[in-house]
């Protein structure tokens, strides 16, 4: 079962009540979450935790990180204290500017937190939905020079030295005075939910074959995930078919024009703020093959066989699943 992190604070300065601090004493320890994108559900398990407002609540995550626990997503909840509406904070930035004492007294006016510069959150904004979580909730790149900015920092800070970092979010809440706890609460689910199910990407991925054998490339130097293997093609175009995505990805990346045949099936793939699936067809030359195949994606394309050995080659996500299912090896 999975698990997530939740944290909130107690009251600080002159705000007598947090109400970060109700959500995460009365958060389940199970929870149900629904992907918002396919439907799906799934019980994880909850560990919600009440951080102190100072320099130790503020390293206290990323410290646990940095010691070996694992979480699979982790939110952090905080009391903006001027504002009216929610706001999802995806920037540490790597300063603390003060106006008033933490709850140990501590009153940095400027100084930065670890001296690693700012850390971004890494999410996917573009296809988060905010607007589907509440229609007043915004993306706030600034959460601050106080504890809660702090907190973010220095979690993503220790995400940073990790090989597989889990995702990691600040919701600011405005009191209850402009939101009532059950929205904050409904508002940090949706959150949640999106941060365990990324959105989901598709992918269309064409594999010629000669024989027995099928066209593989390895992304150049320029290329994200640079020297692994794939079949080429790419992401679907707004509006666009499985067929149509293929026979356009494979003329802008080889400069060969193919026709569609049948579909394969479809792989899933998942980095920490997205999840894409690969879509498999057949494609036929559009008149004579080339001797040599080119890219302007790739540095290196061969034919991949029975005989070759699939672990002689680092595969893009789940492309290694997809080779063995279109080669037999033997």
């Amino acid at each position: 079962m999975r698990r997530v992190l939740i944290t909130g604070f107690g009251a600080f300065s002159d705000h007598a009540v947090n109400p970060t601090e109700s959500l995460v004493r009365a958060w389940p320890a199970t929870m149900e979450v629904h992907d918002p994108w396919t439907g799906a559900s799934e019980t994880v398990n909850v560990e919600a935790r009440l951080l102190s407002v100072d320099a130790t609540g503020a390293a206290e995550t990323g410290q646990r990180l940095m010691n070996g626990s694992r979480w699979d997503a982790v939110l952090h909840l905080g009391l903006c204290g001027s504002c009216t509406h929610a706001r999802l904070e995806w920037m540490g930035r790597d300063r603390l500017t003060m106006r008033e004492p933490d709850n140990a007294g501590r009153h940095v006016a400027d100084a930065p937190i670890t001296g690693a510069g700012d850390l971004a959150a890494g999410v996917d904004k573009d296809r988060f939905h905010l607007m589907e979580c509440d229609p007043e909730a915004t993306w706030s790149d600034d959460a601050g020079g106080y504890v809660c900015n702090e907190t973010l920092h220095q979690t993503l800070a220790a995400c940073a030295r990790m090989e597989s970092p889990p995702p990691v979010l600040f919701l600011h809440v405005p009191s209850e005075e402009h939101w009532s706890l059950e929205r904050s609460g409904s508002m940090a689910q949706a959150v949640l939910a999106r941060m365990l199910f990324p959105p989901v990407i598709d992918v269309a991925a064409g594999a010629l074959f000669e024989g027995d054998a099928v066209l593989v490339a390895r992304r150049g130097p320029t290329e994200a995930a640079a020297g692994q293997w794939e079949l080429p093609g790419g992401k679907f175009e707004p509006g666009e078919s499985l067929q149509q995505a293929v026979v356009r990805e494979w003329m802008e990346e080889l400069g060969f024009a193919v026709e569609a045949g049948a579909c394969h099936g479809h792989w899933w793939g998942r980095q920490p703020w997205l999840r894409y699936r690969i879509n498999v067809i057949t494609v036929h030359a559009v008149g004579p093959r080339p001797e040599t195949f080119t890219s302007n994606a790739h540095d290196e394309i061969r034919w991949f066989g029975p005989s070759d050995d699939v672990d002689e080659y680092a595969w893009l996500g789940p492309d290694r699943d997809v080779i063995m299912a279109l080669i037999p090896q033997g």
